[in-house]
């Protein structure tokens, strides 16, 4: 008898001490837990309600430019310019304001060759842009149970810096010979003029600095002006835009 109420001691003192130990580990853990809240918390009143994260990253587009509309004050505007597939390279910084709201400034170089010209024969030339924009990205995890792929959208506005590599062909002589053209020459004749960048795609987090992004965009310039050889227009002024649509890749770091 004594010997069983010596084994019932001993495994309710093992218990005992098993239950303690546990105790004091979950409590340990409970008080890392609050520490590291308490923590964030502090820094986040450091840095006011939504602290500031910065950013950056590159990415690389291909660049699908629909046809391109030309104005002229004799004609009015036709669809004229037929572009072959291009190219756009960007580079992005900014910052995080919170969880799901990015502060974004782009600036970056697109370009599309001239395939044809509608109504001329051996069109060829480039028009593209450099480009500087500031805007807002809205991001969030697709649930609360992960966080490694984040869809965002987001809309920037700014200024480009039209470039026009100089458009050229041959076009029918009014009144002439069958089959008799003349040369004409389309350049650029403004220096900057308002953007638009829309865009929406995911990041997927490599770890938790890197991301990988897959991204659309719809770029679009307002109008800019052109001078043209009087064959083309009358007036010698002309204006189109550049609209775009993007389809690329790239990488961010969170610093």
């Amino acid at each position: 008898m004594g010997s069983f109420s010596s084994t019932v001691l001993i495994l309710v003192s093992a218990l005992l001490t098993t239950g303690a130990l546990s105790a004091r580990s979950y409590a340990a853990d409970l008080a890392e837990a609050a520490q590291a809240a308490a923590k964030e918390a502090a820094e986040k009143a450091a840095m006011g309600m939504f602290p500031l994260k910065p950013y950056a990253g590159a990415k690389g587009f291909v660049s699908y430019a629909p046809n391109g509309d030309f104005y002229s004050p004799g004609t009015g505007r036709t669809s004229f310019i037929d572009y072959n597939i291009g190219w756009n390279a960007a580079a992005f910084g900014g910052v995080t304001a919170g969880d799901f709201v990015k502060l974004q400034l782009d600036t970056g170089y697109i370009s599309n060759n001239v395939s044809s010209l509608s109504g001329v024969t051996d069109g060829s030339g480039s028009v593209a842009a450099a480009y500087i924009l500031g805007g807002v990205v809205l991001s969030a995890p697709l649930s609360p149970l992960t966080k490694k792929v984040i869809p965002f959208a987001g809309i920037s506005v700014g200024a480009a810096f039209p470039i026009i590599g100089e458009i050229t062909g041959q076009i029918d002589v009014p009144g002439g010979a069958p089959g008799e053209t003349e040369s004409f020459t389309i350049k650029g004749n403004q220096a900057v003029v308002g953007a638009l960048l829309a865009r929406a795609g995911v990041t997927v987090a490599i770890n938790p600095k890197l991301g990988a992004t897959l991204e659309y965009g719809f770029f679009q310039t307002a109008d800019f002006s052109l001078s043209t050889t009087t064959n083309i227009s009358s007036s010698g002024r002309a204006s189109t835009d550049m609209t775009s649509h993007l389809f690329g890749l790239g990488f961010e770091y969170h610093f």
